[in-house]
């Protein structure tokens, strides 16, 4: 599919700011709200975040739920499960949540995902604007071009670049003015009210017969493997096990005997990376990004399903060792057993399904947490 430029910069900033988000997320679901400062930056996360006194430098943000009322003189990046920029980011602002939500000043670029994603009728975002996201509302005065990729899509307000919209729906609320051109894709025409104004003209670009593609998640992969992959998992496994038995060691001891922490931490992980991902689509410079990106997600969620099983198996096996550390050789028999067990689950209408998917989320968490266990790893229980 064809893609089109939103500025040269939005591919290398966007991957910056989402490695920055990446090793927060950890951080995000521990106990307490950590919060630390580095000369004019601040950096704050937990359950939840609140960001109430102005700062001069850059801030970084992560929380299940992050409200950024005071105002940020340099860039913002923030994560959360519900997201709300309130006041001035005098740089660029990177968001992502399950809701994010935008009423406010920003001098720079903007880059934006989430479920659902809201610009109030009273924010100015004065660089170029990009957002992806299930169900998107933007209002406001964008002092730049405007590119949204959605399912449903509501535009409004001023745009004084271009407008490109890649939905399923597209509803232009009356009054919107658009300085330069509405570029847009969706399955029927979008019909303009008269008081609408585009100075560069409409073109609705037609998509391809053969670009309809399958949805899948990080679910759908959980709940898809079968007998047939049994094998290469194991595989997997023995790898992990043999060749790189420290590494799946902290992954599995990072979770240690806190897995809903880890449950947390790969649910952000599993959200945020495909959020990326299509965010860096809408730029033509990010598509190469974007690409390496899915790529490296598709791996990562394959061995994060067999890292989460590693911990299963460990922690049986720790269990009845009585707590003594279990070789290469019984780590990869008790992770058969427990791949065996899951696919016979997944049989099972509902649960299986969910304990699939569970087991996806703890590989994930391990995964992002393994980095937080300091030298070598004796045991595999935490």
């Amino acid at each position: 599919m064809r893609r089109n430029a939103t500025g040269t910069r939005t591919g290398c900033s966007l991957l910056a700011g989402w490695l920055a988000l990446a090793g927060t997320a950890a951080l995000a679901a521990a106990p307490g709200a950590p919060a630390g400062d580095s000369g004019t930056d601040r950096f704050l996360a937990g359950a939840q975040v609140e960001l109430d006194e102005p700062v001069t430098g850059d801030a970084l943000l992560a929380g299940g739920r992050v409200d950024s009322d005071a105002s940020i003189g340099g860039d913002a990046t923030v994560a959360g499960g519900q997201v709300a920029i309130r006041a001035t980011v005098g740089e660029d602002l990177y968001a992502a949540g399950g809701s994010v939500e935008v009423d406010a000043l920003v001098g720079g670029a903007t880059r934006l995902a989430g479920g659902s994603v809201t610009i109030a009728p009273e924010s100015r975002l004065e660089g170029g604007v990009a957002i992806a996201g299930g169900t998107v509302a933007a209002h406001g005065h964008y002092g730049g071009y405007l590119t949204i990729a959605g399912g449903e899509v509501t535009l409004g307000g001023d745009v004084a670049g271009d407008v490109r919209v890649y939905a399923r729906r597209l509803v232009v609320v009356p009054g919107t003015h658009i300085g330069g051109a509405l570029v847009y894709r969706t399955a029927e025409p979008v019909t303009l009210p008269p008081d609408v104004t585009v100075g560069g003209g409409v073109v609705r670009e037609e998509a391809p017969a053969d670009s309809a593609a399958p949805a899948w998640s990080g679910a759908d992969a959980a709940e898809g493997i079968g007998w047939i992959g049994l094998l290469g998992l194991v595989v997997v496994g023995a790898l992990l096990a043999f060749a790189l038995p420290d590494l799946s060691r902290r992954a599995t001891a990072a979770l240690g005997t806190r897995p809903w922490r880890g449950l947390a931490i790969g649910f952000v992980a599993l959200v945020c990376i495909p959020a990326l991902a299509v965010v860096l689509f809408v730029s033509l410079v990010g598509i190469p990004l974007a690409l390496i990106v899915l790529l490296l997600y598709a791996a990562m969620l394959i061995v994060a399903y067999v890292v989460g099983a590693l911990y299963l198996g460990d922690r049986a096996l720790v269990a009845a060792r009585s707590g003594r550390a279990p070789t290469a050789v019984q780590r990869l028999f008790a992770l058969f057993l427990v791949l065996l067990v899951l696919a016979f689950a997944g049989d099972v209408p509902v649960f299986g399904g969910l304990a699939r998917f569970a087991v996806l989320l703890l590989g994930l968490g391990g995964i992002v947490l393994a980095r937080r266990v300091p030298g070598p790893v004796v045991g595999s229980a935490g």
